[in-house]
């Protein structure tokens, strides 16, 4: 009974908070559409956002950051070298990563941008899928190399809208492991191998809202 109450309560609150606003205001019927993340990476020759807050080679895990959603990554260097930033597939090592790397979805590389020492740049990509993937400087890979942690999609029924039918499901897989009889693997957002609040939220921040 208790589940079921923050369910409903999740879903009374959250749909009437618009994404980055503190007021809340009347539910509205248009859907809306998923916020696109963004991020600022600081290049430094000792690691992405040396001496920045974040630490130094963060794993990022920007929230809504789900398959398909476009990170818009701005970066600039801190100690006036080039770097460039560059996503690779999961567990690609350093002594795999090059300037001269042929960056495309498919590939190793992904995306790359140059940057030089004057310049801020952005680069946008959208990855496919719910994993964590490499970010290097192709210049610098052994000193520079940061995570992107990618969530599994809040719409976890596939029908393009993230509504009751995905906070329901989260609700009957929640408190569960892998090994457990009602486990859901895709109901586990965070892919910390339990389902448990973090995923009863990020549906409900989401709820309404199309993918």
């Amino acid at each position: 009974m208790l589940l079921i109450g923050v369910i409903l309560g999740l879903v009374l609150i959250f749909p009437l908070r618009p994404f980055g606003s503190i007021p809340l205001i009347p539910r509205v019927s248009a859907s809306l559409s998923m916020p696109n993340p963004a991020y600022t990476f600081k290049a430094n020759i000792n690691g992405w956002n040396f001496s920045q807050s974040s630490g130094t080679n963060p794993t990022i895990n920007t929230a809504f950051l789900f398959p398909g959603q476009t990170l818009t990554a701005t970066s600039s260097s801190t100690d006036s070298l080039t770097h460039s930033l560059a996503y690779y597939q999961p567990g690609t090592p350093s002594n795999q990563v090059s300037q001269f790397d042929t960056c495309a979805p498919g590939n190793t590389c992904l995306a790359s941008v140059i940057m030089d020492p004057t310049t801020t740049v952005t680069l946008q990509f959208a990855f496919s899928s719910a994993q964590t993937f490499e970010l290097y400087c192709q210049f610098h890979p052994l000193s520079m190399h940061a995570k992107v942690f990618v969530d599994q999609t809040p719409d976890i029924s596939a029908d393009h809208i993230v509504n009751i039918v995905d906070l329901t499901r989260v609700g009957i897989a929640f408190g569960s492991t892998p090994t457990s009889s009602n486990w859901n693997p895709n109901a586990d957002l965070n892919r910390d191998n339990t389902t448990n609040i973090l995923d009863l939220v990020s549906v409900a921040v989401n709820f309404g809202r199309t993918v």
